[in-house]
């Protein structure tokens, strides 16, 4: 992942906040509190992965190789996104939850490299290859925030433990959809699932807010057509079903309908609790210009 990509999104996030929630030039916020899959975590799965996860690629180069030096836990040779938004705000990385010696007192990390929307249990319910196979979900890492908030507010005053917090939730629902068509579902049989997906997003937005959080980023998710194991699967003879970038038509259509709910239920949050920031923020069209333009951003590897 190259630093244009990251900051797209960051120009944005900063941009919104800089009149809502600084001092004319240095950030306010205080800590990160981030949720996610891939696109996030920052080392959950590495050290979730001995015994139940042998072999891991992420626990070897390139990974980390571009700005660490060594692999980190991260789904990228350098930085993720999660990762500049900290530096813009002049905060540490986030730590992974899972490293139990971690200073949370920045922020904590709760993203687990291919998490989905919704439970393993309910996934493997309806037949689906889930992978990895564990319970990351965003019900799972919900459980864990409200596991580590007594000690996210000890010392803190008042009841506002949270007003000087970022909150990042996801990307989430990539995953999902990916199980479904690994699992030989077709494009439209996934599409049904759509406005539960966005469900699971929103209602764990809402759990946030009723927990304290008052500024919230949203982001939707990246074009499938464009992954390439989902290329693969859906592999077909006739050029008419891709874009020219060789982005497979249906799959991102399948992104789009999801986007687009994700944001209808952002508006419906928006006005439901007026006190808080939620922002929508993008990966869809980032990814389609750098596809369509890569001259202008260099290099760009798009895993899952």
């Amino acid at each position: 992942m190259r630093p244009p990509h990251a900051a797209l999104l960051l120009l944005f996030i900063l941009a919104y906040f800089r009149g809502a929630y600084s001092n004319g030039s240095r950030s306010r916020f205080t800590s990160i509190i981030s949720f996610g899959d891939s696109f996030a975590d920052t080392g959950n799965l590495v050290m979730w992965a001995d015994p139940v996860l042998p072999g891991l690629l992420l626990k070897n180069l390139p990974y980390g190789e571009t700005f660490f030096g060594h692999p980190t836990g991260r789904a990228t040779d350098g930085r993720l996104v999660l990762d500049f938004i900290a530096e813009a705000l002049g905060l540490p990385f986030v730590p992974p939850y899972l490293d139990k010696g971690g200073n949370f007192s920045a922020g904590v990390n709760f993203a687990v490299a291919g998490a989905p929307a919704v439970t393993l249990q309910y996934l493997q319910g309806q037949n689906l290859i889930v992978n990895p196979p564990i319970n990351s979900s965003l019900y799972d890492q919900l459980v864990w925030f409200q596991k580590l908030k007594p000690s996210l507010c000890k010392g803190r005053q008042g009841t506002d433990c949270f007003g000087s917090s970022l909150f990042v939730m996801g990307e989430f629902g990539a995953n999902d959809y990916r199980s479904f068509l690994l699992s030989n579902r077709t494009v439209e049989q996934a599409t049904a699932y759509v406005p539960q997906i966005v469900d699971s997003v929103s209602q764990g937005v809402e759990i946030l807010i009723r927990h304290g959080a008052k500024y919230i980023v949203v982001p939707d998710i990246f074009p499938l057509g464009c992954v390439p194991t989902v290329l693969t699967k859906l592999a077909s003879p006739n050029k008419v079903d891709y874009y020219r970038n060789g982005c497979l038509k249906s799959a991102n259509r399948l992104g789009r309908y999801h986007n687009s709910l994700l944001r209808q239920r952002i508006s419906v949050l928006r006005h439901k609790y007026p006190h808080a920031k939620i922002i929508a923020a993008e990966y869809y069209r980032p990814v389609l210009a750098f596809l369509d333009m890569p001259g202008h951003f260099g290099e760009l590897v798009l895993s899952d």
